[in-house]
């Protein structure tokens, strides 16, 4: 059961409205001026057969004089990801449903209203991956059930195929 209260808080530089939710366990705050990209482009060999952007290209060191020295091949998943950050979950695939609960449970946690929606329309894909436009029905009801609202980061042409779903 759920109560929502609408409420005006108070940050450094403006007003901003929030949405106060109240589960019988706790009541927690969802701020949808606060927006989460997410990708969904990520595959293991467990769910995908392979690992999927965990595994790019090492980037070419950007000064010439350098770059003839510079490691080249591929990362090597598990332990070596093309991440900055290694993941507390590890390497996982977005088609994972546990993995998608627990990113949409963390999302909520962190208050965050809006989720930011990196995805390609049907059939496309970046140089990396593969298509995954199957996998936007399953997020959009996992943010639904986290109050978390869906949008995308690409053109209008997103917005189109979007709503299709």
């Amino acid at each position: 059961m759920y109560s929502i209260l609408c409420v005006q808080v108070e940050n450094r530089t403006q007003a901003t409205n929030a949405v106060v939710f109240t589960k019988s366990d706790r009541d927690y705050s969802i701020f949808y001026d606060v927006q989460i990209f997410y990708y969904l482009w990520y595959g293991t060999p467990q769910m995908d057969g392979k690992y999927i952007h965990w595994d790019h290209v090492l980037v070419p060191h950007w000064d010439p004089k350098i770059a003839p020295s510079h490691a080249k091949g591929r990362h090597t998943p598990p332990e070596d990801i093309a991440s900055s950050f290694f993941p507390e979950l590890g390497p996982y695939s977005s088609r994972d449903p546990s993995v998608l609960e627990s990113h949409m449970s963390q999302i909520e946690a962190a208050a965050a209203g809006v989720l930011v929606l990196s995805w390609y329309p049907p059939g496309i894909a970046d140089n990396h991956g593969e298509p995954r436009e199957d996998l936007v029905p399953a997020v959009m009801d996992a943010a639904h059930r986290h109050s978390i609202k869906v949008t995308g980061e690409r053109t209008g042409m997103f917005l189109h195929f979007l709503v299709l779903y």
